[in-house]
């Protein structure tokens, strides 16, 4: 008796999502606005790759890694906010800067303590 009831109680859920509405598409992801407003990932990119450099070559100094200049940088994925900055000697650090402006410095090349 309880197989009986199932098998069509199985098929009406099964037949329920039947021509129902398709989920709506998720909102488009808002760019990270600082609490002043301003969207420093932007604004980061924006720049002329030599003042980019300049920022990232303090963003490298400040995280207390040796870098006598930036050489390049190029943008990592599509969010705008990771950055690849290669310092002169070939040494690469991976900078993400934060919807707050302030930057992240990763890096794996050896320092000494």
């Amino acid at each position: 008796m309880k197989t009986s009831l199932f098998i069509p109680l199985i098929a009406a859920l099964a037949l329920a999502g039947c021509g129902s509405e398709p989920a709506p598409a998720p909102a488009p992801a808002k760019p990270k606005v600082a609490k002043d407003g301003v969207d420093y990932q932007a604004a980061v990119a924006a720049l002329p790759a030599a003042q980019r450099n300049g920022v990232f070559i303090r963003a490298i100094r400040d995280a207390g890694l040796p870098c006598q200049g930036v050489t390049s940088s190029e943008q990592q994925g599509d969010t705008g906010s990771i950055w690849r900055a290669r310092c002169e000697g070939g040494v690469e650090h991976v900078i993400s800067i934060e919807a707050d402006g302030n930057a992240k410095v990763s890096t794996r090349a050896m320092t000494k303590p």
